[in-house]
């Protein structure tokens, strides 16, 4: 009996140690829906990184026709270096070209694709962060009818030890004056930079 409690409590240890990281990577209000993908990323398997990327989608994000429609985080925990407003740029056009393209091919869209174009300026960094940009990408909602889409963005990157890297993305169609983007600075705010 005993034994078992030993055993019993060494698993829960173990299992602890191997969930734990893997949840503390991005922290979000309850409610919000969340996924995980590693890279090579399915969608855009060009983005050359190594690690995990982290979404959690807001409860508004399906609300497609609401200013607040479209809010979600992403946190990218890979091995890189810092990385420059150009590196992101492009690596947003090629991330949401191929998340547009995938999300067609699925509802089976026939459309004309656009090319996702992205424009960022740094802005200061919050607190806990290195470096920060602002800007916006104009692409086009795959989940919908396929009509044009603005996301409104703040990314903000930091190393995070042992050549680990993490990049955080929050994006929405409401302007970054709306409410809505204090629940998005929230979450970022609230993510460690702890190990995997």
């Amino acid at each position: 009996m005993r034994a078992r409690r030993i055993l019993a409590c060494t698993a829960a240890c173990v299992l602890a140690a191997v969930l734990l990281p893997a949840r503390a990577q991005i922290v979000a209000p309850e409610g919000w829906r969340k996924e995980t993908f590693a890279f090579p990323l399915a969608f855009a398997p060009s983005i050359p990184y190594e690690g995990t990327e982290h979404v959690r989608f807001s409860p508004w994000w399906s609300r497609f026709e609401t200013p607040q429609g479209f809010s979600y985080v992403v946190l990218w925990d890979i091995r890189a270096t810092p990385m420059e407003g150009v590196v992101l740029e492009r690596a947003l056009e090629v991330y949401f070209d191929g998340l547009m393209n995938s999300a067609a091919d699925a509802r089976h869209l026939h459309l004309m694709v656009p090319q996702t174009a992205v424009v960022l300026h740094p802005m200061a960094a919050p607190a806990g962060w290195n470096e920060a940009y602002a800007g916006a990408v104009h692409t086009w909602n795959a989940f919908t009818r396929g009509e044009t889409l603005v996301l409104n963005a703040e990314i903000a990157d930091r190393p995070c030890g042992d050549g680990r890297m993490q990049v955080f993305y929050a994006f929405s169609r409401a302007p970054r004056t709306d409410p809505v983007w204090e629940s998005l600075r929230g979450v970022r705010q609230a993510t460690p930079c702890a190990a995997r």
